[in-house]
């Protein structure tokens, strides 16, 4: 009886013993894979931390309200915010419409995005606003819902730059910083396209320097470069809203002036006031190779209504009636009249 109940002892001890090594062995296995997992979770997060505070791009977080939770260094340049005002604060309230719904977007979808100059005058020291894109992603819970979001914010300051350097490379002249010939001809023709209920009249003046090549050979391009420059600052004072000089090419120019409130009858005439001062502009002394030097202008100039003006032909008119000035002795201003075309021909 003893070894029976001695045989069942040690087969329970055993049982036991091994139950309790392998809760043991279970136990440890646990442990071992919640510290592995714990610690990629570490290095996740240093991964992330990382990424977040030394990316090129800016990267925000916010809440499902839309407030600001977080955000990354990079982000703090590009839109130059004091990190302690932006903390908390809604992008859902006093921010451009397009931001708001990108937001929304986030929240409702899971995506949102935005590009253009972005206002922040509560916040930002950049009265002028900063050109931006932007990314905003919904943060999923384990349930699948959205508790918030992130925006990944890329700087275009620089694209702007370049594309604005590209605009005026391709539109303005590099000399005179005018408007070069294609600008001026979209402009042209873009006003001569205007419908009859949007007439307005104006007047294109082509205007030549007299005797240009002459200073170019006696006082090198330099000079001559410099009477082009002080020509351009001229014309541009005779110029009001919505008007335009501009440097075709070599010593020619032109320059556009609207007379919105004129009408047919009174548009001669003011054109003919308004011709006569810009000679009046033109006319003083220009400042070359340390001498004040008398420059004359032949200049010829029409008048059109946008209404039943055709863009090639009026620029043709200006151009004869400038030839015209130069034929009659230089130094002369010239309106286009019909006769002028045969006598060119």
């Amino acid at each position: 009886m003893i070894g029976i109940l001695l045989g069942v002892f040690v087969s329970l001890l055993i049982a036991t013993s091994h139950r309790l090594g392998r809760l043991i062995h279970n136990n440890i296995e646990l442990r071992l894979t919640m510290a592995a997992r714990e610690t990629q979770l570490i290095e996740s997060e240093n991964r992330y931390l990382s990424i977040f505070q030394h990316s090129p791009l800016g990267v925000l977080h916010f809440d499902r309200n839309g407030c600001v939770t977080d955000c990354n260094n990079k982000l703090l340049e590009i839109l130059s915010i004091d990190p302690a005002r932006l903390q908390g604060v809604s992008m859902r309230k006093g921010a451009d419409a397009d931001v708001v719904s990108a937001v929304q977007n986030a929240l409702d979808k899971g995506a949102g995005y935005y590009e253009g100059t972005l206002l922040m005058p509560f916040l930002s020291n950049r009265a002028e606003g900063t050109p931006v894109r932007a990314f905003f992603n919904g943060v999923h819970s384990v349930d699948d819902e959205i508790v918030g979001g992130v925006v990944i914010v890329e700087d275009f300051t620089e694209r702007k730059r370049n594309e604005e350097m590209i605009y005026r490379q391709a539109n303005y002249d590099a000399l005179t910083d005018l408007p070069n010939r294609r600008l001026f001809i979209e402009r042209l023709e873009a006003l001569c396209g205007k419908k009859q209920t949007e007439t307005q009249r104006g007047l294109l003046m082509f205007l030549d320097l007299d005797r240009f090549k002459l200073i170019n050979d006696t006082w090198g391009h330099a000079t001559g470069d410099d009477l082009l420059v002080q020509v351009a600052r001229r014309l541009e004072r005779c110029l009001s809203e919505g008007d335009m000089a501009a440097r075709l090419s070599g010593d020619e120019f032109v320059l556009l002036a609207m007379f919105e409130e004129e009408t047919e009858a009174t548009l001669e005439a003011r054109a003919e006031r308004y011709m006569h001062e810009v000679q009046q502009v033109l006319s003083p002394p220009y400042r070359l190779a340390s001498h004040d030097t008398e420059v004359t202008p032949s200049i010829g100039y029409t008048c059109f209504t946008t209404a039943d003006c055709d863009h090639e032909e009026v620029l043709k008119q200006a151009d004869i009636a400038m030839y015209c000035a130069k034929t009659e002795g230089r130094a002369r201003l010239c309106r286009y009249q019909p006769w002028m075309r045969d006598k060119m021909q």
